[in-house]
């Protein structure tokens, strides 16, 4: 009985330093999985920081964006301006043109009915003076303030 009370002693000192050793087990299993949790709790802050940064980036390159398209749309409005401008000067100038180039053609018409006259002239002239047949008269006009007949 003595050796089975130290048998009961000994299996009781085993299964407990048993349960220690699961304890222990569980223990550092625990301690490792909270190391685990504690990494990746640190890699997700991480990845949140750097979702954060990006988002960061990224709503500043779209203030940039924002304000160059807000400049295009100023230099836009600017050359529409001046486009209408220019074209409605070129719309005057074209006018202008047209009425120039109206007169230039009536001038051109005058010109032209003018030249037929003088050629008509120039051969009735020659016609006269083919026959020979023509006289020439010269009108002298008093002045009035000389008493004198001008001399022949």
């Amino acid at each position: 009985m003595a050796d089975s009370s130290i048998q009961l002693e000994t299996a009781a000192r085993s299964d407990s330093s048993e349960d220690e050793q699961v304890e222990d087990e569980h223990v550092e299993d625990s301690q490792v999985h909270g190391v685990m949790v504690l990494t990746l709790l640190d890699k997700i802050i991480g990845a949140v920081d750097q979702i954060q940064q990006t988002q960061n980036s990224l709503e500043h390159r779209q203030q940039e964006m924002e304000s160059s398209v807000t400049g295009i749309q100023s230099e836009l409005t600017k050359l529409t301006k001046s486009h209408t401008t220019t074209s409605n000067t070129v719309n005057k100038m074209l006018e202008k043109v047209r009425k120039v180039s109206v007169n230039v053609k009536t001038v051109r018409q005058h010109l032209e009915k003018q030249a037929g006259q003088i050629k008509r002239l120039e051969t009735n002239e020659a016609e006269l003076l083919k026959r020979r047949n023509f006289k020439v008269m010269i009108y002298q006009v008093r002045h009035p303030r000389c008493s004198t007949p001008p001399e022949s």
